[in-house]
């Protein structure tokens, strides 16, 4: 490859991440859940700073916002010596296992065709408050009060919530399917109704614009270097974790049939197919742990996006 096809491949990562302009404590958390949790979770503060390097994050930054993570219970730490290792907390490891099937299993909701309905009648105002936001936070539609709805929420994670609320006694919980109307353009009406899918469209529309663009380059995905891939793959998955914030993942039945959330994930999957390998192979070289090893991927990493290779 020559290097003008090398400049090429990067000055296009150098104006996506221009273009995104991350955040040190968000890249740091997408870097976890993409690239640390499935080699074991933990990594050297060294090794971090290392790859947050490469997105113009300074070792000052970086140093700054572990403490920070770890302050609001994100990660955890141990040293062994001087050197710090950080790994994510039990709360962060529950909350990238719930995470895992909205990026890495954009369909997976579908499966289940069963609505979640709960009625907040009984909760007391201003804890029914603070739960419409989480709901709202969580993609459910609030039609009239004290009714919330959602086509695909799992009832394990509802729980989740109500008991980390204390809201278990005073919330009353109904699940099934909905048998009638028949007429599936009427519940597809009520959807768009009860639920602003827009500002989520164009925000898949711009995700889709910014990363497509990387088809048109004359190097092909499959030849990028091993740290080019790394950072496509950081910088793809963290901007499509923010996409994913505002879409109240209601299920490709329930929407438009040209529905930009299933393009988009399907954008995802073509991408992270095409460079997981090599991505690995950068992050092999880079990350270590205690005891100057890089763990074994975990075999659950396979199941991404239906099953890698």
């Amino acid at each position: 490859m020559s290097e003008l096809e090398y400049n090429e491949v990067d000055e296009y990562l150098k104006e996506i991440l221009e273009e995104i302009s991350p955040k040190a404590k968000s890249l740091i958390i997408t870097f976890f859940g993409d690239t640390v949790f499935p080699y074991g979770g933990t990594i050297w503060l060294g090794s971090l700073v290392k790859f947050m390097e490469e997105f113009d994050i300074s070792e000052k930054l970086t140093r700054t916002s572990i403490f920070r993570l770890t302050k609001e219970g994100w990660l955890s730490s141990k040293k062994f010596g001087r050197e710090s290792y950080y790994s994510l907390s039990d709360l962060a490891i529950d909350r990238f296992i719930k995470a895992h099937y909205s990026v890495y299993a954009y369909d997976e909701q579908e499966k289940d065709r069963d609505w979640l309905v709960l009625f907040t009648n009984g909760v007391k105002p201003a804890k029914e408050q603070e739960l419409a936001k989480v709901l709202k936070k969580e993609g459910f539609a609030n039609p009239s009060k004290h009714v919330h709805i959602h086509p695909h929420y799992k009832m394990e994670y509802m729980q989740d919530i109500l008991i980390k609320n204390e809201l278990q006694n005073d919330v009353l919980l109904i699940k099934g399917p909905i048998n009638m109307p028949m007429n599936k353009e009427m519940i597809k009406e009520m959807v768009h109704t009860y639920w602003d899918l827009h500002d989520v469209e164009e925000r898949y529309q711009h995700f889709i614009t910014k990363f497509r663009r990387i088809f048109t380059l004359k190097t092909p995905i499959d030849q990028f270097t091993d740290k080019q891939c790394f950072m496509l793959r950081i910088m793809l998955i963290h901007e499509y974790r923010r996409a994913l914030l505002f879409d109240p993942k209601l299920g490709n039945d329930l929407v438009s049939i040209d529905w930009l959330g299933k393009a988009a994930s399907s954008l995802v999957e073509s991408i992270y197919g095409g460079i997981h390998n090599q991505a690995n192979n950068y992050v092999r070289e880079n990350l270590l742990t205690v005891g100057g090893n890089t763990p074994k991927l975990d075999k659950f990493y396979f199941n991404r996006f239906g099953g890698i290779r």
